[in-house]
């Protein structure tokens, strides 16, 4: 459930461009992450999804914590954080801390662009309970739109989709500590979903992770709101035992 219950809040996809104007406001985003597997159909998590506009640039944060039950099973206390350009939301550092388990993992991914050519200078820090301290540095290149597991979230509320026909696909690269990863999304249209006894009207989306041609994760399902926020509502997946669902459990505030 661990890198599930981040990629299901995060790992969406975006275009290259949109003619929708958005400005993204202040906002705390809540979330409950619902896991089900057999018998088992319980809220395993909480997160809360925040930005704050800071002259030229976002500072962005998911906070994600196991809820007490969980705790016993496998305790997950994981932070992403991002800076964004407000141009286009291009990410300028992301940051990935989680504390797993007894595991402490830290990546940090700096941005340099030239052009289409986009390079991530990444620096990953390893700690398993009370071992070594192990630092790994690796640089990372893509040609065209690449993002991280936080920025993209926000690039993907910027697009128009009312403007897209259903089974349109559009593609994207993305920045892990260690690896990029190709990230294609498709629009399946409108729907309606209710969530907490409130009906919402939601733009329907399925997207899936390879990485060198190969698939690297289950195919995963989300909904945005078609209301000018584009509030990411609910999210859907497998995993080895069981599936996951995050969903949205306020307004924005």
């Amino acid at each position: 459930m661990k890198n599930k219950l981040l990629f299901a809040l995060t790992a969406l996809l975006c275009a290259v461009s949109s003619g929708y104007a958005f400005d993204l406001p202040d906002e705390d985003l809540t979330y409950v992450v619902l896991y089900k597997w057999g018998l088992i159909n319980k809220d395993a998590a909480t997160a809360t999804l925040s930005l704050r506009a800071e002259g030229t640039h976002y500072s962005c944060q998911l906070a994600a914590s196991t809820l007490p039950w969980a705790d016993k099973v496998f305790r997950v206390r994981d932070t992403l954080q991002v800076s964004l350009q407000k141009s286009q939301c291009l990410p300028n550092i992301y940051r990935k801390i989680t504390h797993e388990g007894g595991t402490y993992n830290r990546d940090v991914v700096r941005y340099s662009r030239n052009g289409d050519e986009v390079t991530g200078h990444a620096t990953r820090v390893r700690q398993k309970k009370d071992g070594p301290v192990m630092r790994f540095d690796t640089t990372l290149y893509a040609t065209g739109p690449t993002f991280d597991m936080l920025s993209i979230f926000y690039y993907l509320r910027q697009f128009d989709y009312s403007e897209m026909k259903q089974g349109e696909q559009i593609h994207a690269n993305i920045f892990s500590g260690k690896a990029v990863e190709r990230l294609t999304v498709t629009y399946r249209g409108v729907q309606k979903i209710k969530i907490n006894r409130r009906e919402w009207t939601a733009y329907y989306l399925t997207f899936s992770f390879t990485h060198n041609g190969q698939p690297s994760g289950e195919n995963m399902s989300t909904w945005i709101s078609t209301d000018a926020l584009r509030v990411p509502l609910k999210v859907e997946g497998k995993l080895p035992l069981g599936k996951v669902q995050a969903y949205y459990t306020g307004d924005p505030k």
